[in-house]
């Protein structure tokens, strides 16, 4: 899926449409593949997120506001949805600007500090799977064994067999690009549109796919021995909020599955027969 484009986009016609005008600054912010995002300061100082989605895409948009108030009910430092709205079809959010930077950058300015920040990282999304999935995600407790197809029928029946748990809030992109800090504590949760009701374990090897095996997040050698640094730390993190994370190949398989899927058209044939080759040993370990 290709980035939006600003071209056909005017953010002051989309605040006024969210009855939020009065914007003294506005500028494009990065990040945001799927939706663009600007950073707005209104009057008095206050700062804000704007979001629009695709035509067409209400139903994330929706998920993504009924999430966020869930989280933010629960404690979890995710932004607040002032406004919701469309502007030519387009669904529309105006959010709370949270505090602090990625902790990819925050691992790229300090990776002598990668353990660390990946145990509160890892403490972060025990804190998202401890709380109940809203209602209308809780109606689909199969949603994200789904995102198989039909490519893995024998994994997805393992899958329904080994989910004990299926109403835990997940997050299902949750990597060191979504998560804000401040170098000393996480600062936010971003990027709720794959949130789906399910087993904890399942969020937790996507993670764990995303740190191992997805090109982007090692690009260089350094960067793969802070990244393995970080793993243990989540790691330890979530297993010291959560338990230990029990039988995990088939959700591991699941994770690399899914994960092909999603980058089929994004990463180079080596990239994707590197992330054949570790999804095919651990459904091998089946």
């Amino acid at each position: 899926m290709t980035p939006i484009s600003d071209d056909d986009l005017d953010p002051y016609a989309i605040l006024d449409a969210l009855g939020s005008s009065g914007a003294v600054m506005i500028e494009r912010a990065q990040g945001g593949s799927d939706t663009a995002i600007w950073r707005v300061e209104r009057a008095g100082g206050q700062v804000c997120a704007l979001r629009v989605f695709r035509e067409g895409e209400d139903a994330d948009c929706e998920r993504e506001r009924v999430v966020m108030e869930a989280a933010s009910a629960a404690g979890l430092p995710v932004p607040a949805v002032h406004a919701a709205g469309s502007w030519r079809g387009r669904p529309v959010l105006l959010l709370t600007w949270l505090p602090g930077w990625p902790v990819a950058e925050e691992l790229r300015r300090r990776p002598w500090r990668a353990r660390r920040l990946g145990v509160i990282f890892g403490e972060m999304q025990a804190r998202v799977h401890a709380i109940a999935a809203p209602a209308s995600l809780a109606a689909h407790p199969d949603a994200w064994i789904d995102w198989l197809g039909s490519d893995e029928p024998a994994l997805a029946e393992r899958l329904r067999a080994s989910a004990y748990l299926s109403g835990a809030l997940l997050h299902l992109d949750y990597h060191p690009m979504n998560v804000l800090t401040d170098g000393e504590r996480i600062t936010g949760v971003l990027d709720w549109r794959n949130a789906a009701a399910g087993e904890p374990r399942a969020d937790a090897a996507r993670t764990f796919a995303i740190l191992r095996v997805d090109a982007a997040m090692r690009a260089s050698p350094l960067a793969r021995v802070v990244l393995w640094r970080f793993e243990q730390g989540w790691r330890a993190g979530y297993q010291r909020q959560a338990g230990p994370l029990h039988a995990m190949a088939p959700f591991y398989a699941w994770a690399g599955a899914t994960m092909l899927r999603d980058l089929a058209a994004k990463r180079s044939p080596a990239d994707l027969a590197r992330i054949h080759r570790w999804t095919n040993r651990w459904l091998a370990r089946l």
